[in-house]
């Protein structure tokens, strides 16, 4: 997933602390969500729709905490992933897509998976 992209969906969350609810600006306002001059959430306008109680961010859902988390990701994460890559053992998925696009994929990636191991093994035949 593009970080722009991640960026969007992180930053959109906002929560019901008291009973988990979850909102996004983008895919899931609350009802009474208002935005200010710049398209963004008016915070004090950010309230759960069943109980009227305030929503909050998490705060590692803000843009100075996912910068931390990106720098983080592609400093320790992704050369490890480069490592292993040609060993076979990492397989990518397209998270730019909807759930069913992604969970197609994971099954596919680990099928793909499961017949490689499968090959591999030893065969159970025995003679005596």
């Amino acid at each position: 997933v593009p970080d722009e992209v991640l960026e969007e969906r992180i930053c959109g969350r906002w929560i019901h602390k008291k009973s988990g609810r979850s909102y996004h600006v983008k895919y899931a306002p609350p009802k009474s969500m208002k935005k200010d001059g710049d398209g963004k959430p008016v915070p004090d306008s950010m309230i759960d729709d069943e109980t009227g109680e305030p929503l909050m961010q998490r705060p590692d859902d803000t843009a100075s905490a996912l910068v931390k988390r990106l720098n983080g990701y592609h400093g320790e994460t992704v050369p490890i992933l480069k490592h292993y890559s040609p060993k076979g053992v990492v397989a990518e998925v397209n998270a730019n897509q909807g759930m069913d696009g992604v969970w197609g994929e994971v099954l596919a990636a680990l099928k793909r998976k499961s017949s490689a191991v499968s090959s591999d093994a030893p065969s159970s035949s025995s003679s005596t």
